[in-house]
């Protein structure tokens, strides 16, 4: 039984760990993640303001660690994730249907990236029906996405992954991609420059195995304590 002076105890302990708590946390998002300058900024970038994917943060974990320097990948809208991926990939192709933002980011990726300029809205879904290759990542991340669906799933490359962002916004995108019999693994928090939490689903091929980036997996994330329980004495 929890005396009245237990429980005064227990309360004041709780107003002297949560100030240290709360502290932590901002020293994670300013400092290990990067947020604070993501919201100052107005774009999504990490903790050493490198360009990433407008993504949750638990999504970018997880991309962060696959070695994407063999595949090829294809956007639904283009942006800070073109430039991300244009770093890492073998080959990147995304549509746009925004000349100017297409120009503002084309001057900032290298040759393995092309920009498809579609301002054509019932042609905008269709443009990844003209590639001659499959890709092993498709990402739907702009206009019409519903409609993007049936291309991205017919171009999918065996082993791939589709990823659609904002996918709680997308209920019906995203009952499309699972009832194909793609793997759904939701990726719900916060991310860059928003005041909100939000989804982002990957949608695997059953035979998904990108190699990893790093000797383990998973790695470390950010702001994480740095254990290793598994070691052998």
């Amino acid at each position: 039984m929890t005396t009245p002076k237990k429980s005064v105890f227990k309360e004041i302990g709780w107003f002297l760990r949560a100030p240290l708590a709360l502290g932590r946390i901002v020293r994670l998002l300013a400092r290990d993640v990067g947020y604070f300058r993501s919201v100052k900024n107005g774009e999504p970038r990490d903790q050493n303001d490198q360009e990433i994917p407008w993504f949750t943060y638990p999504a970018l974990e997880a991309v962060e660690q696959w070695d994407l320097s063999t595949k090829r990948v294809f956007e639904f809208g283009t942006g800070h994730s073109t430039i991300y991926w244009s770093r890492h990939a073998a080959k990147v192709v995304g549509v746009e249907n925004d000349p100017q933002w297409a120009a503002r980011i084309e001057s900032r990726v290298g040759s393995e990236t092309t920009l498809l300029v579609e301002p054509d809205r019932s042609r905008y879904a269709d443009r990844l029906m003209e590639m001659e290759e499959d890709f092993d990542v498709i990402v739907i991340d702009g206009i019409r996405r519903f409609q993007c669906v049936a291309p991205a799933l017919a171009r999918l490359s065996r082993g791939g992954v589709i990823i659609l962002d904002n996918s709680d916004w997308h209920e019906r995108s995203a009952a499309r991609l699972r009832a194909s019999g793609l793997l759904q693994v939701d990726m719900t928090g916060i991310g860059p420059i928003n005041p909100y939490t939000w989804t982002t689903s990957f949608f695997f091929h059953r035979e998904f195995d990108f190699p990893s980036r790093a000797a383990r997996q998973p790695r470390h994330g950010r702001g994480s304590l740095r254990y290793d329980e598994e070691i052998e004495p």
